[in-house]
């Protein structure tokens, strides 16, 4: 039986849930809280995501709730100067597709920004796949996109998928 790892910081028991906090603090009540779990239903989002898009709380305020809810870091992605070995160490559609920053590697970790998308199952293959154990920090949804505009380019991602697919048809 393979051992399960966790990210570091990563809580599997959550005791709160976003929405839970947001109200909570005083940033949400239950109308628009219930107007939002309808609207993320719908459009698949980022539960954080959808509350900034309809325009009940910041993002600033969803990432100040998610460091509480989960007890990980906050980073601004744009002002770290992330190494090659890390920008290089996963493929940037699945980067893309998860919406993930890799921000550096100490050792035999790799530290990874999220918006707050925290699949176990996408952590547990990123660690079994990479060979290292998976640090998270919560970064803005708007950094995040940002930095993987800049430095995990769309034509890369292109290219990527052109490679998989014709593994996929070149194989007999």
């Amino acid at each position: 039986m393979a051992k399960t790892r966790r990210a570091f910081g990563q809580k599997l028991v959550r005791r709160r849930q976003l929405g839970e906090i947001l109200r909570d603090e005083g940033l949400l009540d239950d109308e628009q809280l219930q107007t939002a779990t309808e609207e993320q239903k719908v459009s698949g989002g980022l539960f954080g995501e959808v509350l900034v898009n309809l325009g009940f709380v910041t993002e600033w305020e969803v990432a100040k709730c998610l460091v509480a809810q989960l007890q990980l870091p906050f980073i601004y992605t744009a002002l770290y100067d992330t190494p090659v070995e890390a920008i290089d160490l996963l493929p940037h559609a699945f980067l893309h597709q998860h919406r993930m920053v890799p921000v550096d590697i100490f050792g035999k970790t790799l530290v990874l920004a999220t918006a707050g998308n925290i699949d176990t199952d996408v952590i547990e293959e990123i660690e079994e796949s990479t060979e290292y154990e998976v640090a998270l920090y919560i970064a803005l949804s708007s950094d995040i996109q940002r930095t993987l505009q800049e430095r995990f380019p769309l034509d890369k991602v292109s290219d990527e998928l052109a490679e998989k697919f014709d593994q996929l048809f070149d194989q007999p």
